[in-house]
Order: structure tokens, then sequence, then C-alpha cells
């Protein structure tokens, strides 16, 4: 929903946001959504490696994932403090991007490819 909402609401041109630059009403909503469907992702993560009802590889892929994702989404939220929005900002999330893309692939084709009868066990 979130990632829908971020397609759906153009920012202006350089996607401004405070405290550095003047934002719109739109790029709020925008970053604010793009933010929240990149927590939902990391979260999903953070879950899974952790939940005893995913199989191994999930749980080890959702926690490798994890691993690099955490610490790359503090370091866009400070640079945004402290430089503001500019290509370091821009690299970092499309670092995170690729990694919530790629565990997103690797965590499918796991799923996909598993000789286990239960990739994930239900939670009944």
């Amino acid at each position: 929903m979130f990632t829908a909402v971020s397609g759906a609401v153009t920012c202006s041109g350089g996607c401004p946001l405070p405290p550095f630059e003047r934002a719109t009403t739109a790029d709020l909503v925008h970053g604010g959504a793009s933010i929240a469907a990149t927590a939902a992702v990391v979260f999903a993560m953070i879950t899974l490696a952790v939940s005893g009802s995913a199989g191994r590889t999930v749980r080890r892929l959702a926690g490798v994932a994890a691993v690099l994702a955490l610490p790359l989404c503090a370091t866009v939220g400070l640079a945004m403090l402290v430089i503001g929005r500019g290509p370091v900002v821009g690299l970092l999330e499309r670092l995170i991007l690729a990694l919530a893309v790629l565990w997103g692939l690797g965590t499918a084709t796991a799923l996909a490819l598993c000789k286990e009868p239960h990739a994930v066990r239900s939670f009944r």
C-alpha cells in the first residue's frame, strides 16, 4: 500500500524534504510513504529472521538482509539530518532498495526450490 501511494503521489523536482529544503504536501506524502514502505520490508526481514515458523533458509536470508539493511537505513536517516538530500543519500537509498529486491528474489527462489515439505510452517 505504501509503495502504491509513493508511486501515485508525484513529488517536486528533486523530491525536497525538510529540514534543508522547502517541501510541499505532496513531497511529504511521497517521502513518508516511501519511508513507511521501506520500513515495512525491513520489519518483515526482522520478523522472518526470528520466526520459529519460518524454515532455516528463509530465516537465514532474512537475517543477513536485516543485518545489512539496518545500518544502511540508519545511515540514510543520519545523512538526511546532517547533509540533507544529495548524491550520498540517493546512493544509500538505492542500495537499500537493491537489497530489498535481492532479498525478495532470493527468498522467493529459496521457497520455490525448497525440498523441505514446508519451508514455512503453518501457524496452527
